[in-house]
């Protein structure tokens, strides 16, 4: 449905919203409606690099544009004007350009149409763009999708689209996820919840900028409801193994629901839809089982746990532990948090920010207001920095920086964190990093600096060495007496799909195949597993910036188009071909050896046990969209 702005809407209102309106934003939908008359002199555009963008444009022209607008949201409301037809692709890179401060190539219009909602306004509003009606097989495919989370839902809009048949199996009473499965204190999104969204089910009601957990479960619930996906949930069932067999080219997946009652299953396709961060890690430390008090990692949550005048240690300094110990700290008598590595923290304006009603309204009512503003967010908060990353050879500093560029993050983000923590020397020295800014996963801060200060908190560094009855040993032999110890310790991320058996053609084990050093062709297909699919697999997560949702949609539009292909010419096994899975890992890991999550320097979770990048995908955002927008054929080996 395109936006449009209710005729009972008084001046008043629409002042109040602009007032609260996204300033570029706001330039851009003038231009785009034809209305902006001329409003900026030469050298006046949008800032680039922010999401206010006010930085290059004086107070006399920021308001000139609200007054603009004022006057041209009133003609929308009045209807003395009408919502203009989509621009073609020439004129919306000129606003794309406009709207960011600086040049947006091409290449970058296609994914703004797809993902950013434009189609609605052209009535392509299907999130895959196949007609069902055009598939001549009356037999459907069967498909079974592990997992309900993000990556699950999504892929069953896109079979839904299609008209094919699918069966989720999830493990846990309910959809979600990691949406589900994490409730510990603080936990939310670290990527602006107007992108991390699905592009087909945008919501413009989000309560913060960045939300918490409940509120993106509730989205997720939502779309499930919406798109009637529950009926197709076998809940609180778990797929323990599957297996290819040639004979019916069918998979046969063995599941066990929570009576312990196994079934087997058949399915023309397999799609797992697991994840990478779902199965927590919990180091093995001497003594563990001698500890006398409660302990529990992060994402088990122990609510039963008292936390009131609780003397807490904390393992780990990740994105979780960001997020738990400033929202635990004031509760406890003393948290002591153990810091294996340092992290590079950023600051943003919004993270603890709510969307104001003016903000919801522009975004429910302003036609194209919200396309352009999630465009906005995705340049900010995507392949902004990219060229950052990159290795410079003639580099003076490589142990600290990758580039000048990359040297100019490192020294703002210093910066910041000297004057967030008062330029107390001791926490400096324990907190600033030697390593590149993005060679560990960026952190958000989440009034953590603050927190390192109170009295009740102490910062340990370096590893734990044991666990006693009472505590926690750290590297200098100092027992730390706690009651509670909360793992904040991360994920098995480099062991994809793990503890599923998964088989293919050959029987070849999966698990044994890959140990901990993964690989798929773009993420998804390997040789020897026909019609098995994997969301969100090897290479796919996001480092840089970005949204987990864009690279899912981005997947499940692939995986629909090749099931729909298949369905549309009667063949009925879909393979990679070793060739083009072996290019595309070597052109990945020559891509990684370029860029700053391979150095040397840095251990993180983003690399296997022998220094190689599993977890990270090295592409620009817009590359990896080209890249799954249409299935090349001729990489897969097709059959009737």
């Amino acid at each position: 449905m395109i936006p449009h702005i209710p005729e009972t809407t008084t001046d008043t209102e629409l002042r109040s919203a602009i007032i609260e309106g996204n300033l570029p934003t706001l330039l851009v939908v003038l231009t785009h409606l034809g209305e902006d008359d001329g409003l900026l002199e030469v050298g006046e555009r949008p800032s680039r690099g922010t999401i206010d963008g006010v930085h290059r444009i004086c107070e006399t022209s920021q308001t000139a544009i609200r007054e603009r607008a004022f006057s041209a949201l009133k003609k929308l409301r009045d209807g003395t004007i009408e919502v203009p037809h989509l621009p073609d692709e020439d004129r919306l890179q000129q606003l794309a350009c406009l709207l960011v401060g600086e040049t947006v190539p091409p290449e970058y219009i296609p994914l703004l149409l797809k993902d950013m909602g434009f189609n609605h306004y052209a009535e392509r509003s299907d999130p895959v763009n196949t007609d069902p009606s055009r598939i001549s097989n009356t037999e459907r495919f069967s498909t079974i999708i592990i997992g309900c989370g993000v990556s699950g839902i999504c892929m069953a809009v896109h079979l839904a689209r299609l008209g094919q048949p699918y069966t989720i199996i999830e493990k846990n009473p309910s959809a979600g996820g990691t949406w589900l499965e994490n409730t510990y204190p603080g936990c939310g999104v670290d990527s602006p919840n107007h992108f991390y969204s699905f592009s087909f089910e945008p919501n413009n009601d989000w309560p913060d900028f960045y939300s918490k957990r409940e509120a993106l479960h509730r989205y997720l619930e939502k779309v499930v409801d919406k798109y009637d996906i529950r009926r197709h949930v076998q809940f609180n069932t778990e797929v323990l193994s599957a297996r290819y067999q040639s004979v019916d080219r069918c998979w046969h997946v063995q599941t066990k629901d929570n009576q312990s009652a196994p079934t087997e299953r058949r399915a023309n396709f397999l799609i797992s839809a697991v994840g990478q961060l779902n199965r927590p890690f919990i180091p093995d430390i001497a003594g563990m089982n001698t500890f006398s008090g409660n302990q529990f990692h992060s994402a088990r949550w122990d609510h039963n746990q008292n936390l009131v005048n609780a003397r807490i240690g904390v393992i780990g300094t990740g994105a979780s532990a960001m997020q738990i110990v400033p929202e635990i700290a004031p509760q406890a008598k003393t948290l002591t948090v153990f810091q294996r590595t340092r992290h590079w923290i950023r600051f943003l304006d919004d993270y603890h920010r709510q969307v104001s009603s003016g903000k919801k309204w522009l975004l429910s009512h302003v036609p194209y207001y919200r396309n352009w503003y999630r465009f906005k967010l995705f340049w900010v908060y995507g392949d902004g920095i990219w060229e950052s990353l990159h290795r410079d050879p003639a580099w003076p500093y490589p142990a600290r920086s990758m580039n000048a560029e990359n040297d100019r993050h490192r020294q703002l983000l210093a910066h910041n964190l000297t004057v967030a923590l008062d330029g107390d020397a001791d926490l400096m020295e324990k907190v600033i990093p030697d390593y590149p800014p993005f060679a560990k996963r960026m952190l958000i801060d989440n009034h953590w600096c603050k927190t390192l200060k109170r009295n009740n908190v102490e910062l340990v560094t370096g590893p734990v060495k044991r666990i006693t009855r009472n505590g926690i040993v750290d590297s200098r032999e100092t027992e730390h007496s706690v009651d509670v110890i909360i793992y904040a310790t991360g994920f098995e991320a480099t062991y994809f799909l793990k503890p599923m058996d998964i088989r293919g053609r050959s029987g070849q084990s999966l698990t044994e195949l890959w140990e901990d050093d993964a690989r798929m062709h773009l993420g998804m297909t390997l040789p020897d597993f026909p019609n098995f699919f994997v969301l969100y697999g090897p290479n796919t997560n996001l480092a840089h910036g970005g949204s987990h949702i864009f690279h899912v949609e981005c997947q499940s539009q692939y995986i629909a188009k090749c099931i729909a292909h298949m369905s549309d010419k009667n063949y009925r096994e879909i393979e990679v071909r070793q060739e083009p899975y072996e290019d595309y890992n070597r052109r990945l890991d020559e891509k990684h050896a370029q860029l700053v999550w391979s150095h040397p320097g840095v251990d993180s979770w983003y690399k296997n046990s022998r220094g190689r990048v599993v977890s990270v995908s090295p592409w620009r955002l817009v590359d990896y969209f080209h890249m799954t927008r249409e299935p090349d054929l001729e990489d897969f080996n097709l059959a009737c």
